[in-house]
């Protein structure tokens, strides 16, 4: 969902960024409404459901959306999916 959303497979980010938040929000800017539903811990998004990881750490067990972030760190959003 989120490559058809943005159409790339992964993004080098180069822009400064403090935080995990700040960082998505910036790619939200970039992306538009419907990557930010994706990633948007607000009510109506789909965030809290969604998986990111920083160097292959959940963000929850960092400090969240407050996670600090340095230019050598690897992040991955996995959407929510669903199974059965």
């Amino acid at each position: 969902m989120l490559r058809d959303i943005t159409g790339v497979h992964e993004e080098h980010w180069t822009a400064p960024v403090g935080t995990l938040g700040d960082l998505l929000a910036a790619l939200g800017t970039k992306y538009g409404s419907q990557f930010r539903r994706w990633v948007s811990q607000d009510e109506g998004g789909h965030g809290k459901l969604s998986i990111f990881l920083i160097n292959g750490e959940d963000y929850r067990s960092l400090q969240g959306l407050d996670t600090p972030l340095q230019p050598e760190d690897t992040v991955f959003i996995f959407p929510p999916v669903a199974g059965g």
